[in-house]
């Protein structure tokens, strides 16, 4: 039966095709392939076999895709689909829903266009992730959902980091490019830990039977507002030992946060595990920037504790779980995808802990890494292609 995906009443065939039928079908599918893409060129170019050059520098070009590339589709693809939830409103699909992922596929190919105006690449790659906010904005305003109105400017600041960061290649301002994509970390992070404190605790109790979690009002208020001072900090005023300090205070805030969250059950239900572990990450992530005091860490160890640790897992972890909730499918993984996840969790302490303790073989760990992160989202990419490339095999729309 054909697949009519401006039709909410049609039947949809289990056997057609619906790229386009919701946000995260399109996105969570290019955000496998490039997570496999981006950190496979990123291996060649640590080895010597390419060279990454032209409008980005090569350490430039990998934090930007995999901030504004990879990182930015999730988000896209989660809350594209999560607001048809929030408001009863049907969401951008066919059409144009196509349009908005060839914008985001122009700002990732521009780049790399013999001769193409620099203007232009920044455009084509600037205007993403504001159209993402107008199309969220427009149903939340409508049905008055000031609570989830957050993501509005989250998304318009995720938007000002990657102005800066393309204002930077231009050398339009002087500001080091790092800026940019630093602050999307921290925004990102700031997200991840707004939607953690709803859906971590929700499917937990959920996901885990006999799992009661508990929270604490002051500690809700604190795990954003601490993330959110250790971020101005850091981005606007530089490393120093206030940022030091603030990061400490935003790892203990979040530890309590997540221990009213934890049980020893967690770890018998992967879709589960995978988010709290993602969040632990994020707290290292912070201890590792406070002990930049002392100088017994460093910069890039707190950055990819947040980057591959704290966004990758808790990215793979969503695109996971939503993929299977809105195919129509149990909410229960297959081996392969356990196996996904706990190859980047190794990613991530060979990334991240084993350069600590072991600075002669830190280009070898790094791409053994990389070597690691593209099993893992290999597996991803062949296990869900299919699924988000397919009608839901319930027959309903979406």
């Amino acid at each position: 039966m054909a697949f009519n995906i401006e039709d909410p009443d049609k039947y949809v065939s289990k056997n057609s095709y619906a790229p386009f039928a919701l946000g995260f079908r399109p996105f969570f599918l290019l955000a496998g392939l490039s997570a496999v893409l981006l950190i496979f060129l990123w291996f060649l170019q640590l080895t010597g076999k390419i060279s990454i050059s032209g409008y980005y520098t090569p350490t430039g070009w990998h934090a930007h895709e995999m901030l504004f590339g990879y990182t930015a589709a999730v988000i896209a693809g989660f809350l594209l689909t999560a607001a048809g939830n929030w408001t009863g409103i049907k969401m951008i699909n066919g059409w144009r829903l196509m349009l908005l992922t060839i914008v985001f596929l122009a700002g990732r190919f521009a780049p790399f266009v013999p001769e193409l105006p620099h203007w232009l690449i920044a455009t084509s790659d600037i205007l993403f992730l504001p159209l993402v906010a107008i199309i969220l904005a427009i149903p939340v305003l409508r049905m008055k959902q000031w609570s989830n109105f957050v993501f509005i400017p989250l998304l318009l600041a995720m938007s000002a980091a990657n102005i800066a960061v393309h204002l930077s290649a231009l050398k339009l301002i002087d500001v080091n490019i790092v800026m940019g994509s630093r602050a999307m970390v921290y925004l990102v992070i700031l997200l991840i830990v707004v939607m953690g404190g709803r859906v971590i605790p929700f499917f937990t109790e959920r996901g885990v039977a006999g799992v009661t979690t508990k929270t604490w009002n002051a500690i809700e208020y604190l795990s954003a507002i601490s993330v959110l001072l250790a971020a101005i900090s850091d981005v606007f005023f530089g490393w120093s030992v206030v940022t030091g300090y603030l990061a400490f205070f935003a790892a203990i805030i979040n530890f309590i946060r997540v221990a009213g969250w934890y049980s020893n059950k967690i770890w018998y239900v992967p879709l589960v595990w995978i988010l709290q572990l993602a969040y632990a990450w994020i707290i290292l992530g912070f201890i590792l920037k406070g002990l930049m005091i002392f100088d017994l860490s460093q910069s890039a160890f707190s950055y990819h504790a947040f980057t591959v640790g704290g966004i990758a897992m808790m990215t793979l972890g969503m695109m996971a779980r939503v993929s299977i909730g809105h195919t129509g499918r149990e909410m229960v993984l297959n081996s392969w995808m356990v196996m996904s996840f706990i190859l980047l969790n190794v990613a991530t302490i060979v990334r991240v802990i084993l350069p600590m303790f072991m600075h002669e073989h830190y280009l070898q760990l790094i791409q053994l890494a990389s070597g690691l992160w593209i099993v893992a989202f290999m597996i991803f990419a062949i296990a869900y292609t299919p699924m988000l490339l397919k009608a839901r095999i319930d027959g309903r729309e979406g």
